[in-house]
């Protein structure tokens, strides 16, 4: 049996994490894009599919491709795009897989006569189930961008989980909430049994969501709990680490436990000014101790963390405003010492390509680029 000492300690709601999983940690592009195309190919009953982004560019291509293919053999898929993330992407495209068998919804159609909130609630979980056996969740998209350069993408940094077992069904109830909410679907609302999955493993783990609504399977509960009974160490890498108040108190209140706080940030970014309000926040939290990186190769778009080797969380989830309060989002909380081990190893290698920064670099930042932090981050509901 794994050793999984007292990972109770470090779980918000004990009662809702589920045994008996098989878990695995997919470190980048190359073996994420792999391993779904792998599970896609091998779906005999039905897919599930729930993404921020699918675009209509080659990666794009391939998975629709793939999708039609697997409809054909009479494999029931069913498909959930934002209408935001994709909105770059004709609704041709979307419709040519309707019409190749796959159904397809949209979530929250952009309405330009329809209020503000209409517009902010966003769908960006990015999940993939297959067959009820196996479950894939993180911060890939289906984009040029998100893949690995061996499929014609650009190679940004992320990290998914695969897992099997009875988190399965969980990752499945989430779907089915969701294509309820979405729009235009082509199909019916799959018939399935959500939690109904046997055992695969001996790993603990949880699956955690936030819906714009705080909730006892939040994943900003199950982050703060964990870092309130961290005793050795916290390593989080973010895409979009831009935390309230709430959160970095915290983990400063962490550090004065002794525990070793350290956070990767990107340095190349697709969102420039998330990344300026996140700098408003470096100075304090410097001083108090907090170890601040920036990963300095391609694009950074993880969102992971893990506590002292027992618990680890990986998904979609960024540690801001618009992940706590208005998106959809999911994460996969894994309470295993082997699967932490491997996510701080890691995280550590991660350091060695990423830059520190210093409390002297922060305060020799010109006097108006400090002012332009301070004012995003004022409006950092807005980012």
């Amino acid at each position: 049996m794994r050793q999984n000492t007292n990972w109770r300690d470090y779980c918000f709601k004990p009662e809702n994490t589920l045994p008996g999983n098989a878990v695995r940690l997919l470190r980048n592009g190359e073996e994420a894009f792999a391993e779904t195309l792998k599970t896609l190919r091998s779906a005999k009953k039905y897919i599930l599919l729930e993404f921020y982004a699918f675009a209509d560019d080659a990666v794009g291509r391939i998975f629709s491709d793939l999708l039609r293919e697997k409809a054909g053999e009479g494999v029931a898929v069913y498909l959930i795009y934002d209408a935001v993330g994709s909105i770059l992407t004709d609704k041709d495209f979307f419709a040519a897989m309707a019409a190749g068998g796959v159904n397809v919804g949209e979530f929250r159609p952009v309405v330009l006569w329809k209020p503000y909130w209409n517009w902010i609630k966003r769908d960006h979980r990015k999940l993939v189930c297959v067959d009820g056996e196996a479950a894939l969740v993180g911060g890939f998209n289906i984009t040029v961008y998100d893949a690995p350069v061996q499929l014609g993408g650009r190679g940004w940094k992320d990290a998914q989980v695969r897992v099997e077992g009875p988190v399965v069904g969980e990752v499945e109830r989430l779907f089915l909430e969701s294509w309820a909410a979405a729009k235009g679907s082509s199909g019916p609302a799959p018939f399935l049994k959500p939690g109904e999955k046997s055992f695969a493993g001996e790993v603990c783990a949880s699956v955690v969501s936030a819906s714009g609504m705080r909730n006892f399977r939040s994943i900003r509960r199950s982050y703060s709990y964990a870092i309130d009974r961290a005793r050795r160490y916290i390593y989080i890498t973010n895409a979009y680490f831009l935390p309230d108040r709430f959160v970095y108190r915290r983990l400063i209140r962490a550090v004065r436990r002794g525990v070793d706080v350290r956070i990767i940030g990107p340095y190349k970014t697709d969102h420039p000014y998330i990344r300026w309000a996140t700098w408003s926040t470096y100075p304090h939290m410097i001083k108090n101790g907090i170890k601040i990186y920036e990963w300095q190769e391609e694009i950074l778009h993880s969102k992971t963390a893990v506590i002292d080797g027992i618990w680890s969380s990986v998904g979609s989830h960024n540690l801001d405003h618009r992940s706590l309060h208005y998106n959809l989002e999911v994460n996969v909380n894994v309470y295993d010492g082997e699967f932490g081990a491997e996510m701080a190893r890691v995280f550590r290698d991660d350091l060695k390509k990423s830059k520190p920064v210093t409390l002297a670099e922060t305060q020799s930042r010109p006097l108006l680029s400090k002012a332009a932090s301070k004012l995003l981050y004022l409006f950092r509901s807005w980012l």
